[in-house]
């Protein structure tokens, strides 16, 4: 959450349109929305923003969205991440939760679910977040040398 309080989100959608409703729409009910519509500028706003949850369309981004995804994860593994997945694309939703997604909602999607999802993503990662600093300030149980989220090579 930004210094205002404020959730902030990132929404990564090849469809403008489908991106402007949704973005507006969640900037009625208060978020700090970012858009984007292919991976590289997604890639620049989370490098440059910090960025409580990103929700990432995978009807045009298909594959690709799933790499992004994995890369991510691996870089910014504070970010949750909800997918956004035509129905008939069930396979590529099973796959974005075991690469590390958060949730999954298929469109069409009520509007009232979709903010539960990000508000429940947001306590998740808030939670993680002070259990983190929790650790570090009691001493955590890294060893010491290693970082907390292990050896990746």
């Amino acid at each position: 959450m930004g210094p205002s309080g404020v959730i902030r989100l990132l929404v990564i959608e090849t469809e403008d349109a489908f991106r402007s409703k949704v973005s507006e729409r969640l900037r009625q009910e208060n978020y700090k929305v970012y858009e984007a519509c292919q991976e590289i500028e997604a890639g620049r706003i989370i490098e440059h923003k910090d960025i409580d949850v990103a929700l990432l369309g995978l009807r045009g981004l298909r594959q690709r969205g799933l790499s992004f995804l994995k890369g991510l994860k691996k870089v910014h593994p504070q970010v949750e991440i909800i997918l956004i997945a035509p129905p008939g694309e069930i396979a590529l939703s099973i796959e974005g939760m075991k690469l590390g997604a958060f949730d999954d909602i298929l469109t069409p999607f009520d509007m009232e679910t979709l903010l539960d999802r990000i508000n429940a993503a947001y306590r998740q990662k808030a939670s993680r977040e002070s259990h983190e600093g929790a650790e570090s300030a009691g001493g955590g149980m890294e060893t010491a040398g290693e970082p907390p989220y292990g050896n990746e090579k």
